[in-house]
């Protein structure tokens, strides 16, 4: 569906931002102890949860990429996991070792942490989608809503009285569990009320997802007004379903169809020369009637035609 935003707001939920003399003072241990144990029972090699971390997303570097605070024209390019702030990546390795543990797909514990990077990224200049300034081509107003499972969740999960409590950064889920802000979102709502409502280390809840579902785009709806309120100039031309059109307004432009391509008419100039002065008197008397001022020529305008008129008899 095409939209287009009229204004943007500021964002209703901020992050403090930390010096980089804060941030050095925090940073993780040089380079990361990806541990390892071997279980007895399977054969299989088990990573620490920092250790999987830092495999799933950042690709198996030695050491962690230092946290990005602030969004610029550079760190536009890097991925949204750079932004993970030292406590966030530790509360992910606690996830993805309890995770491992208990059977859980990792690729939601991956969701969530792409989720939880985007709204470090972007969330101080992001404006809420149902803030009334979307509309579609047609002027109404569009609204972003979840499915009604992922409604239903995330009103149990905003509703519980457990967000404080959370391993999970209140603010982030605020955020989340907002359509107008995260309508595509990545992560599993039921996992994160998983994570919410059970923050131990033992959390049967987990169990479940021992199968991964990707929702994909199937996630939220977007429902349009059924009145225009925004008026916009009808468009020279058009297309619907690839095939273009030109428009009452695009015809009077000179606008035209030529097999199946838009192309405009070239400038009449013929019916523009009766219209167009021929001298430069002309043009300043056509200026001045314009204006309704009476005409007022210089002596050096007068000068100027009658030097130019002689010139042109003695040239014949």
């Amino acid at each position: 569906m095409d939209f287009m935003i009229i204004t943007a707001s500021t964002a209703k939920y901020t992050q403090t931002q930390r010096t980089s003399e804060e941030i050095s003072k925090t940073t993780l241990p040089q380079p990361v102890k990806t541990s390892t144990t071997m279980s007895a029972a399977s054969g299989q090699t088990t990573l620490s949860g920092m250790g999987l971390l830092m495999s799933r997303l950042f690709g198996d570097t030695d050491s962690p990429p230092p946290v990005q605070t602030h969004l610029t024209k550079d760190t536009m390019s890097m991925s949204c996991v750079n932004f993970l702030t030292n406590n966030d990546r530790n509360t992910l390795a606690g996830l993805y070792a309890r995770a491992q543990q208990q059977g859980t797909d990792l690729r939601y514990v991956d969701d969530l942490a792409r989720d939880l990077g985007d709204y470090r990224m972007f969330s101080g200049v992001m404006a809420n989608l149902n803030n009334g300034n979307m509309y579609d081509t047609s002027g109404h107003v569009l609204t972003y809503k979840f499915t009604a499972e992922d409604e239903a969740t995330a009103s149990r999960i905003l509703s519980g009285g457990k967000l404080s409590g959370s391993t999970l950064d209140e603010g982030f889920l605020r955020y989340e569990l907002d359509p107008g802000y995260s309508p595509s979102h990545l992560a599993n709502f039921q996992f994160i009320e998983s994570i919410v409502n059970q923050p131990g280390n033992h959390s049967p809840g987990m169990a479940q997802f021992s199968v991964y579902q990707q929702k994909g785009n199937q996630n939220f709806v977007v429902e349009a007004a059924s009145e225009v309120t925004l008026k916009t100039p009808e468009p020279d031309f058009g297309s619907i379903d690839g095939k273009f059109f030109v428009t009452a307004t695009g015809l009077k432009h000179g606008f035209r169809l030529e097999g199946g391509k838009v192309m405009q008419h070239p400038v009449n100039l013929f019916e523009n020369l009766a219209k167009t002065p021929k001298t430069l008197l002309e043009y300043f008397l056509k200026a001045d009637e314009a204006d309704k001022k009476p005409a007022s020529l210089s002596p050096q305008l007068f000068n100027f035609l009658y030097a130019a008129e002689h010139i042109e008899e003695k040239q014949k």
